[in-house]
Formats: structure tokens, sequence, C-alpha cells
């Protein structure tokens, strides 16, 4: 079978990850697949791919107006789509899915979107919401992450929705890799408001009063680095804050950590909450629309708190850091979400819908001559 999976780049972030484990398995099924990207990092893909997987690249950007620029990507995936010519597309995250779907119009092609964060309270443009609502009727399925967020689709699109979760698999050495104290945190995501790193600094200032050993790092980039810097100073954080940018390679956030803290303002499945959990590492979390209480387990694996509470969120980060015993148990309540989110499991939902949507080609009269799917068993 021929596959185009198409995202919004190559940097670091929770769907190209998902991206690249899915591009890599297919590849190990004997399937031909391209992944295709807006934007590349100079340095090259942040993850992997194996060398038979074709990363196409939409070249340059646009710096004039915005919608003039949608309007070239969506001209380039168009051009993906043609030139590629695959038995099934899968895109991921909400404005790829939109331009993806409208570029497949007219083409004899199922697509298959992913919605990756939550669609009712992100920070875009509602006419992305309505468009994907509107053209996600030409979806061969939508994929969502959870079952809460797939009960605020709109009814006309909830039935051809699938909960799959991300797969996540504890790093080789994990158990070695985490600290064994309760006075290391850490924080892990790109630096804007959605993440919430400016309640965690307000946390910080309360925690550091009761346990003057806490110290804290931000793992992350984006645009919000210069206020989150000014915030820290101005509350004399700066030896207590450190913000180093993104770690060198996934997972490396984990060395020396001793509890994860996860402020979040919204999140469609948080990937590092399920990095932490897989890894044996405590976490302190938001109870935010969705994801959170889908991965902690409060008291057996972490703590959830009311969204937005920093009192609640250090006042929790406190509990853990001064229970030996908790923080303990809590490190080896990992194996729930090992066996939930193992990557085979996961990756066999994938593999249905992505036979399903090829067979219902073939079945329509439109198989283009390179289709090798197998009938399921």
């Amino acid at each position: 079978m021929k596959i185009l999976i198409v995202q919004g780049g190559f940097g670091a972030g929770g769907a190209e990850k998902i991206v690249s484990v899915l591009a890599a398995h297919r590849i190990g099924l004997g399937d031909q697949v391209s992944v295709a990207g807006m934007t590349m990092p100079e340095d090259g893909s942040y993850f992997s791919f194996p060398d038979s997987v074709s990363l196409l690249v939409a070249e340059g950007g646009y710096d004039g107006f915005k919608g003039l620029k949608q309007l070239a990507r969506l001209r380039r995936i168009r051009r993906f789509i043609r030139d590629e010519n695959p038995d099934v597309v899968v895109s991921f995250l909400t404005k790829i899915n939109v331009l993806t779907l409208a570029a497949a119009l007219g083409r004899d092609v199922p697509v298959i979107v992913s919605e990756r964060n939550n669609p009712i309270v992100q920070n875009a443009n509602p006419v992305w919401r309505h468009a994907q609502n509107i053209l996600g009727h030409r979806a061969s399925t939508v994929v969502m992450q959870t079952e809460r967020v797939r009960q605020d689709l709109p009814p006309s699109l909830r039935s051809k929705a699938q909960v799959i979760p991300n797969p996540c698999a504890p790093i080789e050495g994990a158990a070695q890799l985490l600290g064994s104290g309760g006075n290391r945190l850490v924080a892990v995501g790109r630096l804007d408001p959605q993440k919430g790193f400016d309640l965690l600094i307000d946390a910080m200032s309360e925690i550091i009063q009761k346990n003057p050993d806490a110290r804290l790092t931000i793992f992350g980039e984006g645009p919000e680095r210069a206020a989150l810097e000014a915030q820290r100073d101005r509350l004399g954080l700066q030896g207590v804050i450190s913000l180093p940018g993104a770690s060198d390679t996934p997972g490396a956030w984990m060395k020396g950590a001793d509890i994860l803290v996860f402020s979040s303002r919204f999140e469609g499945f948080p990937n590092v909450v399920a990095e932490a959990t897989v890894a044996g590492l405590p976490v302190v979390s938001f109870d935010c629309p969705y994801g959170p209480r889908e991965l902690i387990r409060h008291g057996e694996n972490g703590l959830l708190v009311a969204p937005e509470d920093t009192a609640e969120l250090a006042r929790a980060v406190l509990q853990l850091s001064e229970d030996p015993e908790l923080l303990d148990k809590m490190r080896q309540g990992y194996q729930h979400n090992r066996d939930w989110l193992a990557p085979d499991s996961i990756l066999e939902k994938w593999d249905r819908i992505i036979a399903d949507a090829a067979h219902r080609r073939v079945g329509a009269g439109g198989e283009n001559g390179h289709s090798t799917c197998r009938p399921e068993s």
C-alpha cells in the first residue's frame, strides 16, 4: 500500500512523534510511505524516520497575507497528493486536516484526519474548526484521542470518529534516568499560553517558600520565552527556574527528574504525561480538558488538581516532595498505562482504519494499481 502522511512540520511535538512512529510501523509492514510537512528545522527532522520514508517539504514560506500563505500550502498538499498518488492519506492537526481535505477534493483518495488538540478551546480562528466540521464529512475516519473529546464533535461527525490514544513505551533505561528525591521538578512543552507555564511560575513562587531546595526546569521553546523569563525574574526566581530550551533528544528531559508538573490550560492527549507515567515518573497536573484525567490515576501515579488553581498545584507538589513513601508508591504505578498504551496494540488500531479506508476505495472501483492491502483475518 502507498500512504501519504501530512503534518505541519518536522519539529518537536506530539503529533510529529506519532507521525514518525506510524511511518516506521507501516514501512515495517512493507508499505511505501511518504511524509509531507510544511516546514523542516535547519538541522533536520527532530524525530527520526527509516531511510525508505520519503520526506516531502513544502518549499519556503510565504511572508505576506496569511490567507495567501494557506492557499499556497493547500496547493502544495494537492501537488503532493497528485505526485505521490497514494492509496490513503492521513493528516494531523486542525489546519492541516482542513487543507488536506480541501486538497483532496476531486481526487479518488480516502483521507483519514486526526485531531490532536482540544478543538473547542484551542487558540485558532474558529473558521478552521467550522471548516473541519464541514469538510470532515469527506473524511474516511476522524481519529480522536479520548472519548470525552469525541463526544464534543458535532453529532454528524461523531459516528465516523474513532478513539485512538497515542502509543507510548518507556524510553530505554528510563528507570536509571529518573531522580530519586523530590526536589527536581520538570515541565515540558512549547512556550505558549496553552501550556500554562505562567501559572506554573506563579505556583513555584509559593513552592519555594516552603521548600527552598526545590528547582524547576522548563524544557521547550516558543514565543512566550521573553515573557516567562521576565515573570521569573520579577518574582526573584532566577536561581530556581531555568529554561534551557528543547531537550536535545526525545526523553532527555527526564534525566534526574523527580516530579513532572503539568500546567496546561487545555490539551488533546499530552504525550509528555504519557511518557512520564509509563516510565514511573510521578505527575502533578491540572485536570484540564482533555487528557490528564485519562492518564493520571489520582493518588496512584500522580495527583490531579483543579484547572488553573496555582495554590492547589503548589500544595500538591509540596505534598509529593515531602512524602518519600508516596513518591515511591507512584514510581511503581506505571504498569496500567504501559499496557493501555502499548505501541503494538495502538498501531493495530491504526492498521484497521487504514485498511478499511483502502478497502472502501477498492470496493468503489478506485484502485490505482499499487494497493497491496490484505483482507483482515
